[in-house]
């Protein structure tokens, strides 16, 4: 689970405050939200969500067993509490609440939740979030089509599920938190004759219902009256797609949109200007940004050559030029707030003497040539040329080479060998998991998350240990004694844990900007009234 130290939670509360206001009374039916998203979400079904817009639209539709509330616990939804969990942490029992209806008034069932979960394990579905289930008993077999059954769960009754694992995973919880648990209807999906069409038109259990969508235009949702937590406050939720960020603050100076994401320039101008002041809102993204060394490539074979990069490059110097007051120096990869962060981890220290030494230690006096892979999205020359510079001033002459998204991901995965590249790691759960064994365990070398090619098999051996680890605090423990592992090989050149701003109207009560993208489900967030004309 997530936590949060007083120095972190304090720095959410300061962000935060913005658009928290109370009034006397909250206004029903205050109003349409008028929001706006960058691009066009790819599907609204469960079984295929991947990105974070796509995840933070869904949890407005759906809800699944258990939810991420706004500070990233994991806290009851479809299930009236916490699941009985059995002793040795492989069986989990939930009584589901009842009453709760979907989008066309049909009552949910324990067969539903069974339905959805196998759907996505169903190797006819494709879902590429079968692996969320991987844990569950039969799971693997069913995903491979080598057996019928799923046994690990089923429903017994109207309104309990009972799910087995084959071994005990201390985050499964979280797991069900993501989209791939949440629940749909078994009838509203088989409908269509394209079981893809079912993503254009979603039917969920949640507090919005989509009323209509035009591909790149603009998505509109509606409150849900029967929403079994009560109706949300707002009428409807408009959210038009605008891809062009200039046109986006244009739009929200005039009026016309409630919140606005603010880049690193828009956030230094708003910052600056009185009238904005109390209205910026945002919190610390679990992300982190970094600079990944293929351990498998010479020269970054050797871990010589790897520290001597990490002491060549100011990190502190290019984030404050670049990103001031936009970011967390990281000298691991678990953020701050997620149990397992270790605040005490040293990060190299900026030291081009040493780096000269390490690399003529390493067999590398005149230093040597490489690539740095990145994307061409705005802003990563801004980090990675510096870097380019103070590699030179040891002898490492760095080229870099910039890619459209799709060959930048297929480069840096299976199909690629790259000397070096920049990139970030987005969190699908707020669990110090989710910032190790994806990115370290050698059983994900390559497109499965562990794209520095990383291999240690004493890491892997405390990753696995700490997977089926239930007790909170040996499990933190363990994760910090990775992180210190890993990094004293120095994979990466680890830069910053990035924070997210966003500025909201003044109209705005009830808005929390949320770590984890599907935890906003926009039920508390309500419009003022305008003032009366004198």
């Amino acid at each position: 689970m997530a936590r949060h130290p007083a120095a972190f939670l304090a720095l959410l509360v300061l962000l935060a405050a913005g658009c928290a206001r109370l009034p006397a009374a909250i206004p029903e039916g205050s109003g349409v939200w008028r929001g706006c998203l960058n691009r066009n979400p790819v599907t609204l079904d469960p079984a295929y969500v991947v990105t974070l817009l796509d995840s933070s639209i869904c949890a407005l539709l759906y809800n699944g067993l258990v939810r991420f509330d706004e500070s990233g616990r994991v806290v009851p939804d479809l299930a009236r509490t916490m699941p009985d969990v059995s002793a040795d942490g492989l069986t989990y029992t939930f009584e589901l609440r009842r009453g709760v209806r979907f989008h066309n008034g049909r009552e949910l069932t324990a067969e539903d939740v069974v339905y959805s979960f196998r759907r996505i394990l169903d190797p006819a579905t494709i879902s590429r979030r079968s692996w969320v289930f991987e844990a569950v008993e039969g799971a693997v077999a069913f995903n491979r089509d080598e057996r019928t059954d799923l046994p690990g769960v089923r429903a017994e009754g109207s309104h309990r599920v009972v799910i087995t694992l084959a071994w005990p995973l201390a985050h499964f919880l979280s797991l069900l938190a993501m989209p791939a648990g949440y629940v749909v209807d078994r009838n509203e999906v088989e409908r269509h004759t394209d079981p893809r069409d079912y993503g254009f038109h979603p039917v969920g259990t949640g507090p919005w219902v989509l009323e209509s969508w035009v591909p790149g235009a603009y998505l509109r949702l509606r409150a849900n009256p029967d929403y079994f937590e009560g109706r949300p406050h707002l009428d409807a939720l408009d959210y038009r797609i605008i891809e062009d960020g200039a046109t986006a603050v244009a739009e929200f100076r005039a009026g016309n949109l409630h919140l606005l994401r603010l880049g690193p320039v828009e956030h230094a101008v708003f910052q600056r200007d009185p009238r904005w002041e109390g209205f910026l809102v945002g919190a610390p993204d679990l992300a982190v940004y970094y600079l990944a060394l293929n351990c498998e490539k010479e020269p970054f074979d050797n871990v010589l050559v790897r520290q001597a990069v990490n002491h060549a490059i100011d990190r502190q110097a290019i984030l404050e030029a670049v990103l001031p007051g936009r970011y967390v120096l990281a000298n691991g990869s678990i953020p701050p707030g997620l149990d397992g962060h270790d605040p005490h981890l040293e990060g190299y220290r900026y030291d081009p003497a040493l780096a000269r030494r390490l690399l003529a230690a390493a067999g590398y006096p005149r230093g040597f040539r490489m690539e740095i892979v990145q994307t061409s999205s705005p802003g990563v020359l801004q980090i990675t040329e510096p870097i380019q510079r103070m590699l030179a001033e040891v002898g490492v002459e760095a080229r870099l080479v910039q890619l459209e998204s799709g060959a930048f991901f297929a480069t840096i995965g299976d199909q690629g060998n790259p000397d070096c590249f920049f990139v970030s790691w987005w969190a699908d759960i707020p669990d110090a998991e989710n910032f190790l064994y994806p990115l370290f365990h050698s059983r994900n070398r390559g497109g499965g998350g562990n794209r520095a090619r990383f291999s240690d098999p004493a890491v892997d051996a405390i990753l696995d240990r700490a997977r089926l680890t239930l007790g909170a605090a040996e499990r933190s423990e363990l994760y910090r004694d990775a992180q210190r592992l890993v990094f004293s090989q120095a994979p990466w050149v680890p830069l910053y844990f990035p924070i997210n701003y966003l500025a909201c109207r003044p109209e705005v009560g009830g808005f929390v900007a949320c770590s984890i993208a599907n935890a906003q489900k926009m039920t508390g967030v309500w419009l003022a009234p305008p003032p009366a004309a004198d």
